[in-house]
């Protein structure tokens, strides 16, 4: 699709109404696309007026992936570049054979796959079957919106509102179906379409979600450490960061990830392999995995050092007598 679609003035608000429907979670802020193809988030009411302007090309939404309860209605897969996109295509043509509908969107660089759940869930779940599906269809490296389990400071993560231009690209971007053929000939129609998607079979959801996926791998111990050297230190010293971390967020092989600790689209988040230590380049600080610990579970340095001595080191650090 190219930006110079013209959609009938009489037909702009109610296909603006069926966008809104499917694809909006919130109506207290909305995140605008700027033209470097970046996002900043406008606090302020999302109104039928923007949408509009969305499908219009004057203005380019983003969607947010949780509402303010953390609740998702979908998941999206997104690829970002050929080799995922054809894995994201296969996966389609499989959930069809086990009739379940996923709707492909193409992207700038890939493309996205939509699956619209039978009701809305908390965060967690939806990421547990987004995961698992991944794992039945042995994907790797593609992104999976929600990005969170659970809104903290932020409103979490967002995906580009369908059918509006691309401000780094001024094109528009429609649905395909497996076979990579349009959706439906007119962006209308697509639309359309869209407006009442055909919705994942709750027992199939249910399915996927009770498969308990493979436990994590504990932690890699560097050393067990000399007895007389302080647990912080200890702990400091025995654990990779990396490894530590990664049972918590998506990293890279490189150590990057999104910064659990703010509002992260950027991939802020760093492990240094090689030094054991941890940064956010966005400001929310780094050190040791007992700095990590304590701002993931907001707890202060000794209740810290006692979790992880009893995760790490399998004994309680009250019984030792050294908290330091």
């Amino acid at each position: 699709m190219t930006k110079e679609i013209c959609i009938p003035k009489n037909e702009v608000e109610p296909l603006a109404g069926m966008l809104s429907a499917t694809f909006i979670q919130r109506h207290d802020l909305y995140a605008r696309q700027l033209n470097d193809g970046s996002y900043i988030c406008i606090r302020k009411p999302l109104s039928p007026g923007h949408v509009m302007a969305h499908l219009a090309g004057d203005l380019t939404l983003g969607g947010y992936a949780l509402d303010q309860n953390s609740l998702a209605k979908f998941i999206v897969f997104d690829a970002d570049d050929l080799p995922q996109f054809t894995g994201l295509l296969a996966m389609m043509r499989n959930l069809v054979e086990q009739a379940v509908i996923s709707y492909c969107e193409v992207s700038r660089r890939g493309g996205h796959l939509w699956l619209f759940l039978p009701k809305p869930v908390d965060g967690k779940s939806a990421r547990l079957f987004g995961k698992n599906l991944l794992r039945q269809h042995q994907l790797h490296g593609i992104e999976l919106f929600p990005k969170q389990d659970r809104l903290s400071d932020g409103p979490g993560s967002l995906i580009r509102l369908p059918f509006g231009v691309h401000r780094k690209t001024g094109k528009r971007y429609g649905f395909i179906t497996e076979e990579r053929k349009p959706l439906a000939p007119t962006l209308q129609e697509q639309i359309r379409i869209l407006g009442a998607p055909v919705k994942v079979p709750e027992a199939f959801m249910n399915d996927l979600l009770v498969r308990t996926p493979p436990e994590p791998q504990a932690p890699v111990l560097l050393s067990v450490g000399d007895p007389k050297t302080p647990l912080s230190e200890r702990i400091k010293n025995s654990v990779s960061v990396y490894d530590f971390i990664s049972r918590y967020i998506e990293l890279s092989p490189a150590g990057r990830g999104l910064c659990p600790f703010h509002d992260d689209h950027a991939l802020s988040f760093s492990v240094n392999a090689e030094k054991n230590y941890w940064h956010c380049f966005a400001g929310c600080g780094g050190g040791s995995v007992i700095d990590f610990w304590m701002r993931y579970r907001n707890c202060d340095f000794c209740s810290a050092v006692r979790e992880l001595a009893e995760v790490l080191f399998a004994f309680k650090p009250s019984r030792y007598g050294d908290h330091s």
